[in-house]
């Protein structure tokens, strides 16, 4: 009996010492078949620079007030941005707590460039496992991660990246270009990611049909 129990206890043992495998991480065809919760995280400033110094005099009000506006135009006029639309998702999540904090983050003196710039691709990656998720758990999470408001050329470069919430791999990312128009400053960028969306919903859905189909 006390060797049963000793076998018991080192049998728990090991088992507590084994890796976790997930077995539940989600993939494109999942999200294109909409088997999964799909959630919108919204625009992820942490990597991106303003090109044109003309072009963004004040770059503290651009963190505290224009980061923010910029996401909550997805919700309060998502008759304009129909993201869910665009990306064929009928029931799209928001959640915008954990991206808020990651744009909190970002370096104001070193925000503004005059020269090129890019976010190397093979850093993706390390930039969706920082993520700090609360409310969800599983699903396949969704970032415009945004590489430049280039005002020089007056474009809005980024990337749309799918991620699994649960291990926060990337499973797939498509690069974004939009052209920027509008009346103010708020919507002059707004309208870059108006074209990002028009851009998401043509190209990038043709693409991800054809990879993973």
């Amino acid at each position: 009996m006390a060797g049963r129990s000793f076998a018991m206890r080192s049998l728990i043992l090991i088992l507590l010492l084994l890796p976790v495998v997930s077995f539940g991480q989600y993939t494109m065809k999942d999200f294109l078949n909409q088997k999964c919760d799909v959630v919108w995280f919204g625009l992820d400033f942490s990597r991106a620079k303003l090109i044109g110094s003309d072009g963004f005099n004040n770059p503290v009000a651009i963190k505290e007030e224009y980061f923010r506006k910029w996401n909550d135009l997805m919700i309060s006029e998502s008759d304009k941005y129909e993201w869910g639309r665009a990306l064929s998702i009928s029931d799209l999540k928001y959640d915008y707590g954990m991206i808020n904090e990651v744009n909190d983050q970002v370096k104001v003196k070193s925000l503004v460039i005059d020269k090129s710039y890019s976010i190397p691709k093979e850093e993706i990656p390390s930039i969706t496992q920082a993520y700090n998720i609360t409310e969800f758990k599983e699903g396949i999470g969704v970032v415009l991660l945004v590489e430049s408001f280039n005002k020089v050329r007056e474009m809005g470069f980024g990337y749309i990246v799918f991620f699994d919430i649960q291990t926060k791999d990337v499973l797939y990312f498509h690069e974004l270009i939009g052209e920027a128009k509008g009346f103010g400053f708020r919507n002059y960028w707004a309208g870059a990611i108006l074209n990002w969306m028009k851009y998401t919903k043509g190209r990038v859905m043709r693409d991800m049909r054809k990879e993973f189909h």
